[in-house]
């Protein structure tokens, strides 16, 4: 099963040209007619495939570029909060865990776009709500949620989050 939805273009396809020969042999349909379902047909297969490579480009560079970003700006200061729960922030490291979370934000607007697949998402909301156990993020995240204008700058992830 997973081959053929991995396939699927190439199976809609082939029962499309199959359906268009047993119909130009059946009903003996005109050569041009015929030439012209092949053809429409053959710009579906192919203008699927570059839509799933377009949007599989897509999802590439997304996923460089928050990794990269969570790598370069929000891991240290995570692993330390993780290791040391009495920390008090300043206000960089305040700022900080606010635009980690905008990150997580903006990661869910592009999951609900379908542009994240629901896999990686899956991974990336278990790590978020890892982070949200560790008690100073807890607190900047519950402080930038405290009412409904500000959970709306999180696009949905709020209400994601607690699913």
């Amino acid at each position: 099963m997973n081959k053929i939805k991995r396939h699927t273009e190439l199976v809609l396809a082939s029962i499309g040209f199959l359906l268009i020969i047993i119909s130009y042999l059946v009903y003996e349909i005109d050569d041009k007619v015929f030439l012209g379902l092949v053809g429409t047909v053959a710009t579906l297969y192919f203008g699927s495939i570059k839509y799933r490579i377009e949007n599989d480009k897509l999802f590439k560079e997304l996923f460089q570029e928050f990794n990269s970003r969570y790598d370069d700006r929000f891991n240290d200061l995570i692993n330390e909060l993780n290791n040391d729960n009495e920390r008090e922030l300043n206000q960089k490291e305040r700022n900080l865990i606010i635009d980690y979370l905008n990150l997580c934000s903006e990661e869910y607007l592009w999951r609900s776009k379908n542009r994240i697949p629901k896999n990686v998402w899956n991974s990336w909301k278990a790590g978020i709500n890892e982070n949200l156990k560790i008690k100073q993020v807890k607190s900047v995240y519950e402080n930038e949620i405290s009412s409904e204008n500000k959970k709306k700058s999180f696009y949905g992830l709020v209400e994601e989050l607690k699913k």
